[in-house]
């Protein structure tokens, strides 16, 4: 696996007959399976230019507010555009696709390329500590392993050699092996819960961009 597979597989997700937007790999477990996840606009497996970002920021899953979820869909090409932006992640104007993300405290290093988000869950739902049953789907889910095995394949060996830097931002989902906070370039922030980056963590990552 090479650390552009994270964008060829989600490029394949699709809308399907039910106007539902899922990978293939989901489909059938989606259709079995009580949930309350929001399928119907694209999933957002990363945010970011994956492919060149150096810092990689752990994420639990797509966020959906159905006004502001619904706005960001509002126009008619609006779901193509999102999909060209999953398949070409490097030559994306990631200031203007990514509002949400104005207000962190780490948009410039995602707006100019140096970070990237990436979620464990693709798939969007409102909040999802207090969602057993999507919690329980998770564990269950192709895609959410794939990404795992993207995580674990590709970019933690690029840590070991300086190469990349993963903070593990919200990592519950993650399920990632004990042994990786020995790993000096993989941050565990303190403060999962904040949706901006804590003060130790700055402190590594200044060191490392600026």
């Amino acid at each position: 696996m090479t650390i552009d597979a994270l964008a060829t597989y989600w490029g394949k997700q699709m809308l399907t007959e039910n106007d539902q937007w899922v990978h293939p790999d989901d489909r059938l477990l989606f259709a079995a399976q009580p949930h309350s996840f929001n399928l119907d606009f694209p999933a957002p497996a990363f945010v970011g230019d994956i492919l060149g970002a150096k810092i990689i920021i752990l994420a639990a899953n797509g966020g959906y507010d159905p006004f502001v979820t619904a706005e960001e869909f509002k126009e008619p090409d609006a779901a193509e555009n999102y999909m060209h932006r999953l398949n070409n992640p490097s030559h994306v104007n990631w200031a203007k696709a990514a509002p949400y993300y104005r207000g962190v405290n780490y948009a410039h290093l995602l707006f100019n390329g140096t970070a990237a988000v990436v979620n464990a869950c693709a798939y969007r739902s409102r909040k999802i500590s207090e969602e057993p049953e999507n919690k329980k789907l998770i564990k269950r889910l192709r895609s959410v392993a794939f990404n795992r095995s993207w995580l674990l394949d590709c970019v933690v060996p690029l840590t070991k050699s300086g190469e990349r830097i993963i903070v593990a931002k919200r990592h519950g989902l993650w399920n990632l092996p004990k042994c990786l906070r020995q790993e000096k370039n993989v941050l565990f922030d303190p403060a999962p819960v904040s949706p901006h980056l804590s003060h130790s963590v700055w402190d590594v990552i200044n060191k490392h961009v600026g």
